[in-house]
């Protein structure tokens, strides 16, 4: 891979946001199958070539002293009817003028990552970690999925941080929006119930597993 390209879209916002004093917001990172035409200039592109789907972002972070952000994103199989392979990568961000942009790109034609539908007996986890500039833009924020996982050694230091502070819980039908949203608050999401499976185990990510110790009789 050549690394992350900023798209002139994505430079001209950092400008735009820089003489307004405004948030950079990133929205979204998506992921395709296409590649770059041969001698085209990747910076000019304004959208993914072929694109696939979107990645769940899991964790933004600002490097002040090199004006960088490190966005980490998620694909998975979840949801994949025909497996694919990944070629290419963009981050979007919110134009105040033009709405959602392609602010950077990335080109993994050298390094291509294969996806398979989740009926398949290999399941596969993509996790990946884009560095892009950002400028002395002030404040940088991104929309963090709901669906994304987190390994089981920040899920033990996450929940270690819950013990040592008195926190609240809250379980919802439906996602709590971040403006809405209290400090020292532990949101869940109810997606569905299901019945549970016929052995002891249920799988919820490649990294944590849950032991089923006693079951009801209406599988509850």
């Amino acid at each position: 891979m050549n690394g992350t390209v900023i798209t002139k879209k994505g430079l001209m916002l950092i400008t735009k946001l820089l003489a307004s004093r405004s948030e950079l917001t990133f929205s979204k990172v998506g992921v395709g199958v296409g590649n770059v035409p041969s001698g085209y200039d990747p910076s000019g592109m304004m959208d993914l070539n072929n694109y696939k789907m979107d990645g769940e972002i899991s964790e933004i972070k600002a490097d002040a002293e090199r004006n960088q952000a490190s966005i980490r994103f998620q694909v998975s199989s979840v949801g994949v009817t025909e497996a694919f392979t990944v070629t290419e990568a963009g981050v979007y961000a919110q134009d105040p003028d033009e709405g959602e942009i392609l602010y950077a790109y990335l080109d993994m034609s050298d390094d291509p990552q294969m996806i398979y539908d989740e009926e398949s007996t290999i399941s596969k986890f993509l996790e990946m970690t884009l560095v892009v500039v950002v400028g002395t833009v002030e404040r940088i924020t991104a929309i963090i999925s709901p669906q994304s996982l987190i390994s089981k050694e920040e899920f033990d230091k996450e929940m270690e941080i819950l013990r040592e502070e008195k926190v609240n819980i809250v379980v919802a039908d439906k996602n709590i929006p971040i403006a809405e949203r209290k400090e020292k608050t532990f949101y869940f999401v109810k997606n569905g119930t299901q019945p549970l499976p016929t052995n002891d185990t249920i799988k919820i990510s490649p990294y944590v597993g849950v032991r089923i110790v006693e079951k009801g009789n209406k599988n509850e």
